[in-house]
């Protein structure tokens, strides 16, 4: 029967190297449905012409005020485009700068036993040093 001591740095190498990708995939998913939702990205596409907040004018029988709700309506409508495509824009780069540094951590991940391993041996040698 082995020592608990030394099962647990070969239990952790298996779980990093075969369960702990699944999980990263997993989390990376649930952060990316999260931050999709977040921005209401999908809303937002369906609803890009809307006018803002849903306001609109409405027309009175004279030409002065049918030609004053359009132009009032047209604004509504421009406000609430650009109000939406910014949000739009903002979602987008949240979701592709998340993919970009979950990239770099999911590379980093292979070689984090090492790191971890060569800094306490650095550390070691740094106290037995001092």
């Amino acid at each position: 029967m082995t020592s608990p001591i030394l099962q647990l740095p070969i239990s952790y190498l298996l779980w990093h190297y075969t369960t702990a990708w699944t999980d990263l995939l997993r989390l990376y998913k649930n952060f990316s449905w999260f931050l999709w939702n977040f921005f209401s990205i999908r809303i937002l596409f369906e609803t890009l012409f809307s006018p803002w907040h849903r306001i609109k004018e409405h027309a009175e029988k004279d030409t002065g005020g049918l030609l004053g709700s359009i132009i009032l309506n047209l604004i509504l409508r421009l406000i609430g485009f650009f109000a939406r495509a910014a949000t739009i824009v903002w979602g987008i780069l949240a979701l592709v700068l998340f993919s970009i540094l979950f990239s770099v951590f999911f590379v980093l991940w292979a070689f984090l036993p090492i790191l971890i391993i060569g800094s306490v041996l650095y550390g070691t040698v740094g106290l037995v040093r001092f």
